[in-house]
């Protein structure tokens, strides 16, 4: 049978909208392979992953218009990828409110291969008003990091202290690779000129 009438009939037909599936499942596969580690570093399971890529694939068959001069396999492609990408973004905006109220002492923030931790921190832990001195050097430390950087710098900077990848930033915040390392290298630069002084 020709596609346009698969097309037609599946909007209303189980069996036309499976032969459909079966023809570009290739893509569903393919969008969730692309976003599977991004989700399992997120901690989705990949069961969800795979359930919204089912949804978004009948929406778009359910909503494809063939005067709209786009085939049906990319029009499938840009309903499943625009879904994975609003989990991936619903989750990682979850994760974004825990990561804002917790920061990495271990990150390197300099050339000696010092941590925050290592920089804030001296022998004498058990000591009470030690151990809240270091917490508001740690504080104070943090707000000028915060005062110097950019609000984008800081987004930056806070996703990836918490071990987040260049390309899983630049999903989250919307932008590419190259212009995630090229804000990493800034906010690096500024972070140690704080630290020199």
């Amino acid at each position: 049978m020709e596609e346009e009438k698969l097309i037609v009939l599946a909007k209303n037909n189980e069996e036309a909208k499976n032969e459909l599936y079966k023809k570009y499942k290739y893509i569903e596969d393919i969008l969730i392979r692309k976003y599977s580690n991004i989700a399992i570093s997120l901690n989705i399971d990949i069961n969800e992953l795979v359930s919204e890529a089912s949804f978004a694939f009948s929406d778009a068959i359910n909503s494809y218009q063939n005067d709209k001069n786009a085939k049906l396999s990319t029009f499938i492609s840009l309903c499943i990828d625009r879904r994975l990408q609003k989990l991936i973004k619903k989750y990682s905006s979850e994760k974004a409110k825990v990561l804002n109220n917790t920061y990495s002492l271990d990150y390197n923030y300099n050339e000696d291969g010092l941590t925050l931790k290592d920089l804030i921190s001296d022998d004498s832990m058990n000591d009470p008003l030690n151990k809240l001195a270091e917490e508001q050097e740690y504080n104070e430390l943090l707000l000028k990091i915060k005062g110097i950087l950019s609000e984008s710098e800081y987004e930056v900077f806070k996703l990836y202290s918490n071990g987040f990848d260049y390309q899983t930033i630049a999903l989250i915040t919307n932008k590419n690779s190259k212009q995630i390392d090229n804000t990493i290298q800034r906010l690096k630069h500024k972070i140690r000129d704080i630290l020199g002084n």
